[in-house]
């Protein structure tokens, strides 16, 4: 089934509830939920099928750079580190569930983390955990 966003309500709703959705409301334009393309009133009862979910999100993780695209034996980088040019990048993770353990942040895929990391409130935890660190292994010796 194939829903719609007002773009002048904000009201969500099936395809056989948009006719009467613009005797009610100003509605000038839909946009298609699943596809993110947008319709004028006329154009929208055109708009009969769509991406399913399986086409979504499960084939995701088939594509080059996915989940399952990725062997079991390859190998990481041997920090472990997401990027090397990151300040910080120890404290990334480097698969799911996506999380900087310098900040406590969880993000919800590996680019949202590698953006939180460019910011400068991640630049300057990391920076005082790791001059903390260094202070620490100068006092032990």
């Amino acid at each position: 089934m194939v829903w719609f966003q007002c773009e002048d309500c904000g009201d969500t709703l099936k395809k056989p509830k948009v006719q009467a959705h613009t005797y009610r409301c100003s509605a000038s334009r839909f946009t298609c939920v699943d596809c993110s393309v947008t319709f004028d009133s006329y154009s929208v009862h055109g708009h009969t099928s769509c991406v399913t979910e399986h086409e979504k999100y499960a084939l995701g993780a088939t594509k080059p750079g996915g989940v399952a695209g990725k062997s079991l034996g390859q190998a990481q980088n041997p920090t472990g580190c997401v990027d090397e040019g990151i300040v910080g990048a120890q404290f990334l993770a480097t698969r799911p569930p996506w999380h900087c353990s310098c900040c406590n942040v969880t993000a919800t895929s590996k680019e949202n983390l590698l953006t939180h990391a460019e910011g400068r409130k991640h630049k300057s935890k990391a920076r005082a955990r790791l001059s903390a660190s260094d202070c620490d292994t100068s006092k032990k010796q």
